[in-house]
């Protein structure tokens, strides 16, 4: 969100009230400070504070939480983006590979994979 001082805003995002002076900007709408507010606890969120977009209205990270972070169990690396998932592991799908023909799997794959009763992942075809 970003604070600005200039005037002629004619409808805050959060009431459609006029804005005669000082408004925030955030999700591409303008606020009055005090109806910038996070929807789960009615807190005002600060402009330098980062939030979620939740229907087009703020929520704090206190409410949602941090972004989830994955630990790939093979390398301990972090995960962003796509991952593989078996019971409480997630894994790279670079660093899994397959134990009967130790290729890795890459995540367009992922249908072909399969995962044997002792856990195991294989390809479909080995």
């Amino acid at each position: 969100a970003v604070v600005s001082t200039q005037s002629g805003i004619t409808a805050g995002g959060g009431c459609n009230q006029n804005i005669p002076s000082r408004w925030v900007t955030g999700l591409n709408k303008f606020w009055h400070h005090d109806c910038f507010r996070c929807t789960s606890c009615n807190r005002v969120v600060a402009p330098t504070e980062s939030f979620y977009d939740n229907g087009g209205k703020p929520e704090c990270f206190n409410c949602k939480g941090a972004p989830q972070v994955h630990t790939c169990g093979i390398c301990n690396g972090t995960i962003s983006g796509q991952r593989l998932i078996y019971l409480a592991n997630t894994y790279h799908y670079g660093c899994k590979r397959c134990t009967k023909c130790n290729q890795a799997f890459t995540a367009d794959q992922h249908a072909n994979i399969k995962i044997l009763a002792n856990g195991d992942f294989v390809h479909t075809n080995c």
